[in-house]
């Protein structure tokens, strides 16, 4: 059964967000669009549920027990999390871009990414090409947070 805790988990914070994402007020003139600001939000949340239901139905390996390891699981899981509110807490700061680097290089630290090339052309090009792609390119401004501005 802990086994099975994290896809739970993950499904109840879909059905969450599900019922969250379908309470998005709509404007008038949206409303009768079929791409509209829940659209994504939905679709998230559906395929977030799809996953939950596919980790929470695969099959058990032999070699697998249940305490092995699971500290250590659970230890790199509340990591991400608090990297996770943290780059929710950087954005109105460093902006988009610069906490979405960190975002990226902590992420990787966690996951166990010791290769200093990778630690920095990652994250560092992942943020400038979306920079690129959504600033330059389709010309939409993000604001450049409190510290740049």
């Amino acid at each position: 059964m802990t086994r099975r805790l994290p896809a739970l988990v993950l499904a109840a914070f879909a059905a969450v967000y599900l019922w969250q994402a379908l309470a998005i007020p709509l404007d008038p003139w949206s409303a009768s669009e079929s791409v509209n600001a829940r659209t994504l939000p939905i679709a998230y949340a559906v395929l977030l549920l799809l996953v939950a239901v596919g980790i929470g139905i695969r099959p058990t390996r032999s070699n697998e027990t249940g305490s092995t390891g699971s500290a250590l699981g659970w230890r790199r899981l509340a990591s991400h999390g608090v990297v996770i509110v943290a780059f929710g807490v950087l954005i109105p700061l460093a902006g988009l871009w610069v906490s979405l680097g960190a975002l990226l290089f902590a992420c990787l630290l966690i996951a166990g990414e010791r290769r200093p090339l990778v630690l920095v052309l990652a994250p560092l090009g992942t943020s400038v090409l979306a920079w690129l792609l959504i600033a330059v390119v389709l010309d939409v401004y993000i604001d450049p947070g409190l510290w740049f501005s």
